[in-house]
């Protein structure tokens, strides 16, 4: 190798230094510090998309964000509904005596009259009371589920941001690592213009760069992916522009796997609407036994006879339940079953739920430990190595198969931080709608 040659290849393992320094201070600026958890979530130029303003737009836009507070709407406008009396009976009519034509005989008969009347049924006492709770306590669930959907609207945001987010760092990952690999390449092949390298370190780089493009290719789909979930959450076409996210940063679990139950038990919106659901069949066991007794009821009625004196009738009436067996009993049978089932349906959510605490729980435990190894130890040790055995290939003392598996190596690693990072923080926004608390920090763009 003559001199200019050899101040080629100085100067190309330099530049590739320069980009594994560059991957490590990268790797270095997403590691999680202690300044991290003082300061709350980064924050990035107004241009970049946050969190803050995704979960703004998804409360006013979501489709079904919205369609379940109109539910609520809807369920409360039942209540007044269920406690009013039952509308009245009017009454009208004419009676002939001696002829059939309406009107011919009227005054001249006693039996011959107009008349006008009404009649309005009064429900026994109690049934009005709890016909209004059993449409509140159903209103009250409504409302909760809606409150249940409105914040997993917001996890399934937060989630498909982090993913977006982990396409779009990994994939400028990928990318560095592809020029990186083009300068491993233009080594590889002016050692074997000289004689010094050979055909196989020149086709391995190449190899290498392909393999890297497909990887490339796979992150931008998953992108793509991403940015159609975060427009279908904010009901926008799926091809409408996302944006760049917003740096993040890792915030801590502070809570116990029994700190999360008792959370869960206490806040999370499902189990109560299960309990007002309870309220609700409870009354309407209540309600299907009262209806044993009857429903009472007056008339009222003026009747004019034309030249003949007026007179008024005063009556009272009773819905008598005559045919209690095959109504009423049955109907208290199927209130007590109803009952029943929704107490089981407690149950078996309860049970559900501590099933998915634990599951998230265990993920979100092994990410974090996960990301702190990569992040402190595996990626920067192996930094370290890139760099170091790039040197000696400079100085012809490593063989390139080295130098391109320790560069593969550390892709590999760096995309397994961001990886199990991504999971932490999916798992963080998991939990949030269960236990009725934040947990993971909002990305917002800095004021200008």
């Amino acid at each position: 190798m003559n001199r200019a040659q050899a101040k080629r290849v100085f100067v190309i393992s330099l530049i590739t230094l320069n980009v594994v320094a560059g991957i490590s201070r990268q790797a270095s600026a997403q590691s999680p510090g202690p300044d991290d958890f003082l300061s709350g979530a980064s924050q990035g130029p107004p241009a970049q998309l946050t969190l803050d303003w995704l979960i703004q737009e998804a409360l006013r836009r979501n489709p079904e964000i919205r369609a379940e507070m109109r539910e609520v709407d809807a369920k409360r406008a039942r209540v007044s509904q269920a406690g009013a009396l039952p509308d009245p009976i009017l009454m009208f009519g004419q009676n002939n005596e001696g002829n059939v034509i309406p009107f011919t005989t009227l005054g001249k008969f006693d039996f011959s009259e107009a008349y006008l009347g009404f009649t309005q049924e009064f429900p026994f006492f109690g049934k009005r009371g709890l016909r209004e709770l059993v449409a509140s306590s159903e209103a009250d669930a409504q409302w909760w589920e809606y409150d249940f959907a409105r914040k997993q609207a917001i996890a399934n945001l937060k989630a498909a941001y982090y993913d977006l987010r982990y396409s779009t760092t990994a994939a400028e990952i990928v990318e560095k690592n592809i020029r990186l690999m083009e300068s491993y390449a233009e080594i590889a092949e002016a050692l074997y213009k000289v004689g010094k390298g050979n055909q196989a370190d020149v086709l391995r780089a190449h190899t290498e760069i392909s393999r890297l493009e497909e990887r490339l290719e796979t992150l931008l789909e998953q992108k793509g992916v991403s940015e159609a979930q975060i427009n279908a959450l904010l009901n926008n076409p799926p091809d409408a522009p996302v944006g760049r996210p917003a740096p993040v940063t890792k915030p801590p679990l502070p809570f116990s796997l029994d700190q999360l139950k008792a959370m869960a038990v206490e806040n999370f919106p499902l189990l109560k609407r299960d309990r007002r659901m309870i309220d609700s069949r409870a009354a309407a066991r209540t309600l299907a036994e009262k209806e044993k007794y009857p429903d009472l009821g007056v008339t009222f009625a003026y009747h004019n006879r034309g030249g003949l004196r007026d007179y008024w009738t005063i009556g009272a009436t009773a819905r008598i339940p005559f045919y209690y067996s095959r109504k009423q009993r049955r109907a208290v049978e199927e209130a007590a079953a109803e009952e029943a089932v929704s107490r089981e349906r407690h149950s078996n959510n309860l049970a559900l739920l501590f099933f998915k605490l634990k599951d998230i729980y265990l993920r979100a435990t092994t990410s974090d430990r996960l990301t702190r190894l990569y992040g402190e130890v595996i990626t920067p040790q192996e930094t370290l190595t890139l760099e170091a055995t790039t040197a000696g290939y400079g100085a012809g003392k490593v063989d390139f198969l080295s130098v391109v598996d320790g560069a593969v190596k550390l892709l590999n690693d760096e995309l397994s931080y961001h990886e199990h990072l991504t999971r932490y923080l999916k798992a963080l926004a998991e939990l949030e709608p269960l236990i009725g608390v934040e947990l993971t920090q909002r990305s917002t763009a800095p004021r200008a």
